[in-house]
C-alpha cells in the first residue's frame, strides 16, 4: 500500500458551530427576502392610497368645472394644490398619469417628495384642459422611513434571537454526542480499560454509543491477540536464530575448513544476522503501529542529535564523512524518548550508509523541524515509495529496507509531517506541529 506524506490539516469547526453557521446564513437570506417583500408591499399600499386620493380629487375638480366654469381659470397651484391649463383642440390621452418627484418646501427649507396626477378633460363647451393635481408625501415618506428602521431592527433582533435560541437548543441536543466524543478521545487501545458509552436521551446517539462500545471491545480483543502473537513469534524466531548463529561460530572456530567453506559459513552468518535485524525491525514496526509506546516526555532534539553525532564519529571517520550540525533554534517535542532516538538514529544512519566516501551529512535543527541531508547517488529517490517497507535505492545487503519505514511509522504515530526531496543532496525533513 502506498504511504502518503502526513500533512497538517486545517482546523475544522465543531458540529454545533458548523450547523449554527449554516442556520444563521439561511435565516439572514430568508428573513431579508421576507422583510424586502413586506417593505415593497407596504410601499405599494402607501402609493396606492395617495393615488386613490388624487383620483378622487380629479373627479371632484372636473365636476366643479362643469358646474362653475370660473374654476377653469386656476392656472397656478394655490391652496387647493391643483392647476388647469387650456389646450388647443386635438386628440389627447385622457388617462391618468402618476408622477413621483420633489418640490422645494419653504417650511423645511429643502426638497420634499410629492406625488402628481396629470390628466386631460373637456369642459362643458368641449374644450380640452390639462389638469395637474399634486399631493405631499412628507408624512408618508417619514412613515416609510420609520417602517424601514423598524424592519431593520426587527430583522436584527429576529435573526439574533433565533440564532441564540438555536445555539442553546443545539447545545442541549448535542451534549450527549460531545460527552461520547470526549470519552472516546480519552480512550487508548491496549491500556486494559474498557470503553463504556455514556447514556443519552437521543436514540441515534444511544445507538452510536452502543455500536462504538461493541466495536472497541472487539478491537481490544483483536489487539490483545495480535500483541501476544507478535511477542510469541518474535521470541520463537529469536531463539533458533541465536542458536544457529552460535553453532556456526563454534563450528568455524573448532574446525579447520577450507577458505571456500569458511567464506560460505560467513555468508550464512551474515544472512542470519540480517534476519535477526529484520525480525527486530518488524517487531518494532508492529509495536509502533499498535501504540505500545505510551510513555511521553519532552525530548530535546538538540541534545539528542549532539549525542548521536558523538556516537557516530568513529563511523564517520572510517567512511571519511563530514558531519555539519546547524542549530537555528531549540527543538523540543513531547514523545516517547526511545522512539525519538529511533527516529533520529534511523535518519542519521540512512544518511551515512547511503553516502559516498568523502561525502557530507548536514543536520539542521529549527524550532519546528529537523532535516538531515546527505550526498550520495546523484539521482533522486522515488518520493512515493521511499517510505515503503523493503524499498531500496541500492543493493546494500546490510540494509533491511525498513529504516525509513520505521521513521514514517513513528512520525505517523505522533501526527508529524515527514517528506523527502532532492536538491543536489538527499534531504529528509520532519515537521513538528506546535513544537515547544
Amino acid at each position: 500500500m502506498e504511504k502518503k506524506v502526513i500533512t497538517t490539516k486545517k482546523k475544522s469547526s465543531s458540529l454545533q458551530n458548523y450547523t449554527l453557521r449554516y442556520l444563521i446564513v439561511a435565516l439572514l437570506v430568508v428573513v431579508a427576502v421576507w422583510a424586502g417583500l413586506f417593505y415593497a408591499v407596504i410601499l405599494d399600499e402607501v402609493y396606492d392610497n395617495i393615488d386613490d386620493g388624487l383620483k378622487n380629487s380629479k373627479i371632484q375638480i372636473e365636476r366643479e368645472a362643469y358646474a362653475n366654469p370660473a374654476i377653469l381659470n386656476t392656472h397656478e397651484f394655490g391652496i387647493n394644490q391643483f392647476k388647469i391649463t387650456p389646450l388647443p383642440k386635438g386628440n389627447y390621452d385622457f388617462s391618468n398619469k402618476m408622477i413621483s418627484t420633489f418640490e422645494f418646501s419653504e417650511y423645511d427649507d429643502e426638497d420634499q417628495p410629492i406625488r402628481i396626477l396629470e390628466t386631460v378633460f373637456n369642459d362643458a363647451k368641449g374644450y380640452p384642459h390639462k389638469l395637474t393635481i399634486r399631493a405631499s408625501m412628507v408624512e408618508e415618506d417619514e412613515l416609510l422611513e420609520d417602517l424601514l428602521i423598524a424592519l431593520i431592527a426587527l430583522y436584527i433582533m429576529l435573526v439574533g434571537s433565533i440564532a441564540l435560541l438555536n445555539k442553546i437548543i443545539l447545545r442541549r441536543v448535542w451534549r450527549s454526542f460531545y460527552d461520547l466524543l470526549n470519552k472516546l478521545k480519552g480512550y487508548k487501545l491496549g491500556t486494559g480499560k474498557g470503553f463504556t458509552a455514556p447514556q443519552s436521551h437521543i436514540h441515534e446517539f444511544e445507538v452510536l454509543g452502543n455500536e462504538l462500545e461493541d466495536l472497541l471491545h472487539r478491537n481490544e480483543a483483536i489487539y490483545s491477540s495480535q500483541k501476544q502473537f507478535i511477542e510469541n513469534a518474535s521470541h520463537e524466531l529469536q531463539t533458533p536464530l541465536a542458536i544457529s548463529l552460535n553453532k556456526l561460530e563454534l563450528f568455524a572456530e573448532n574446525n579447520n575448513l577450507p577458505n571456500e567453506q569458511m567464506a560460505e559459513i560467513g555468508k550464512i552468518s551474515d544472512t542470519l544476522n540480517r534476519l535477526v535485524r529484520l525480525n527486530k525491525s518488524l517487531l518494532l514496526l508492529s509495536k509502533i503501529e499498535n501504540r505500545q509506546y505510551a510513555d511521553e516526555e519532552p525530548v530535546n532534539f538538540n541534545e539528542l542529535i549532539a549525542q548521536l553525532v558523538d556516537d557516530f564519529t568513529d563511523l564517520a571517520e572510517f567512511r571519511e564523512l563530514t558531519i555539519d550540525v546547524v542549530r537555528l533554534s531549540k527543538l523540543s517535542y513531547p514523545m516517547n524518548k526511545g522512539l525519538a532516538l529511533t527516529l533520529a538514529t534511523n535518519l542519521f544512519k540512512n544518511a551515512m550508509v547511503h553516502n559516498t566516501p568523502g561525502g557530507n551529512v548536514v543536520i539542521t535543527i529549527d524550532a519546528d523541524s529537523l532535516s538531515i541531508q546527505n550526498t550520495g547517488n546523484a539521482k533522486p529517490l522515488d518520493e512515493k515509495q521511499v517510505f515503503e517497507r523493503f524499498y531500496r535505492s541500492s543493493h546494500n545487503e546490510q540494509s533491511t529496507g525498513l529504516g525509513l519505514s520505521i521513521v514514517w511509522s513513528i512520525a505517523n504515530s505522533y501526527k508529524l509531517s515527514v517528506k523527502y526531496n532532492y536538491t543536489g543532496m538527499h534531504k529528509f525533513t520532519i515537521h513538528f506541529p506546535d513544537a515547544q
